[in-house]
């Protein structure tokens, strides 16, 4: 498993699917029990001559009237709504999002709508939530409709933007937008704390965000759409079919019985090493490619049932040290990866050879495990 997945992004997406509500609950229950959170937020809100009142307590999923839901809802002492809170990952913005969300807002005074996002879209997220305040809709209440443009503050490029808010008639709301990153924002209130137990409830909160932004559909760019990752793709397909070929010439691979099949993380082939019990699978794998950022192939390790009834598993432990393993989200029945690491900026055969050097190292392993103390004395002797 990643080490670097805290128990906050390792168990939400195994108990719900709404993990933005359960990463703005943490946020929540984070500003409630620390003041030196809620500090920090009011300074992220604040701006030149723009000082809401600050924010002393929060609570979510607040259900309106007509239908809508903040994520999150921010009151001054005097129980004056200063902030909403929109937090998000990567589900897109409802129809009432961002101008029916303003008005949510209490006058008079100064408040602020907030959106949390992923760092990679904010961006896009921004030029979305601009063309909405910007539009002309005539579905929208007629006391909406008087918000007309954007007058765009200097905020830091990546991670956040700000931006005053004008009526109809050129004058400004006492209200502003901004977009902030999850970063940004965990940024700011870790900076702020000197409590251990604050301080690690952020970073299981930053853990969940990081997670998040891995899985997440980033915006596409344009170059990704040329021809290198295809034919990377259809060249490592073929890479798996000519190992397991070759493989079987020199008679330490068998796929009797076993078919080539494409799964959701990638093509692959199954065999089995001639000398030994279980079911492999070498594949290209998508989200240990993803996670772990140095190689594509990955040796699956089928689990003990259904593919590994004699324990292929535990003879195949001694392959840890040598070439390290993971059990991230393998898929189901399978124990864990082996990763097949490939050789840069070579000629194909030598790829290929390696690919097989490795994959060969992996079959010794295993069949000395296999072995018995006394056997692998006999061996030796002889040898």
């Amino acid at each position: 498993m990643d080490q670097s997945v805290t128990l906050l992004a390792h168990l939400v997406p195994r108990l719900t699917t709404q993990v933005e509500d359960a990463a703005t609950d943490a946020l929540a229950f984070i500003l409630n029990r620390s003041a030196a959170c809620r500090s920090a937020l009011d300074h992220v809100l604040r701006g030149a001559e723009f000082a809401p009142e600050p924010i002393v307590r929060v609570e979510t999923q607040v259900t309106y009237d007509d239908g809508s839901r903040p994520d999150m809802l921010g009151y001054d002492r005097n129980g004056t709504k200063r902030l909403v809170v929109e937090a998000k990952f990567w589900a897109a913005l409802q129809p009432a999002q961002p101008r029916g969300y303003i008005e949510q807002l209490d006058a008079p005074g100064p408040g602020v709508l907030l959106f949390i996002a992923p760092e990679s879209r904010i961006e896009t997220l921004w030029a979305e939530i601009r063309r909405r305040m910007e539009s002309d809709d005539s579905t929208e209440p007629k006391d909406v409709e008087r918000i007309r443009r954007l007058d765009e503050l200097t905020g830091t490029p990546d991670q956040t933007r700000i931006a005053r808010i004008v009526d109809s008639d050129e004058c400004l709301i006492d209200k502003r937008l901004m977009l902030i990153s999850w970063t940004g924002l965990l940024d700011a209130m870790s900076g702020a704390v000197v409590d251990g137990k604050v301080a690690s409830d952020i970073g299981q909160l930053r853990g969940l965000a990081a997670q998040e932004d891995k899985e997440a559909f980033k915006p596409i760019h344009a170059e990704e759409f040329g021809l290198t990752l295809p034919r990377r793709i259809r060249g490592l397909n073929r890479l798996i079919d000519d190992v397991i070929k070759i493989g079987r010439a020199r008679g330490w691979i068998t796929t009797k019985g076993l078919k080539a099949t494409p799964l959701k993380e990638g093509y692959g082939r199954y065999f089995r090493f001639v000398e030994a019990p279980g079911i492999l699978r070498l594949s290209v794998h998508y989200h240990l490619w993803a996670t772990s950022g140095d190689t594509p192939l990955w040796l699956m390790i089928g689990d003990k049932v259904p593919l590994d009834p004699e324990g292929l598993h535990d003879r195949l432990l001694p392959a840890v040290e040598l070439f390290g393993w993971s059990t991230t989200h393998t898929p189901p029945g399978y124990s864990a990866g082996i990763p097949i690491h490939l050789k840069a900026r070579v000629e194909y055969e030598l790829v290929l050879d390696d690919a097989l050097r490795q994959i060969g190292e992996i079959r010794e392993l295993v069949d000395r495990a296999g072995k018995s103390p006394e056997e692998s004395t006999a061996e030796a002797t002889s040898g």
